[in-house]
């Protein structure tokens, strides 16, 4: 069975770790490669965030996946410093 090696996108000082696909799997690597492509990653970087994903997810099992996204991308926001305070019991109308 012929085997592809994906060692594309490390970072230096990262400890690099082959993954092979089989011929058997050759669609989930077109599918990987094109969901990479389509949020700017590296097929590598796009293995790192599923993982990252199903870490979460298998740890939290009652959260769906699109809050799990949403708590990640809020992550990212603060670290970012995009935060915004929350004031409690502030409605704000327009009008």
């Amino acid at each position: 069975m012929k085997r592809k090696t994906i060692t594309k996108g490390i970072t230096a000082g990262a400890t690099p770790i082959p993954v092979r696909f089989g011929t058997d799997e050759r669609k989930l690597l077109k599918l990987l490669q094109a969901r990479a492509a389509a949020q700017s990653r590296s097929v590598s970087g796009q293995l790192k965030h599923y993982a990252r994903l199903a870490l979460i997810a298998e740890d939290n099992p009652d959260l769906p996946m699109s809050m799990i996204q949403g708590i990640l991308e809020g992550q990212a926001e603060l670290k970012a410093g995009l935060a915004q305070p929350y004031q409690w019991g502030v409605i704000e109308t327009t009008g």
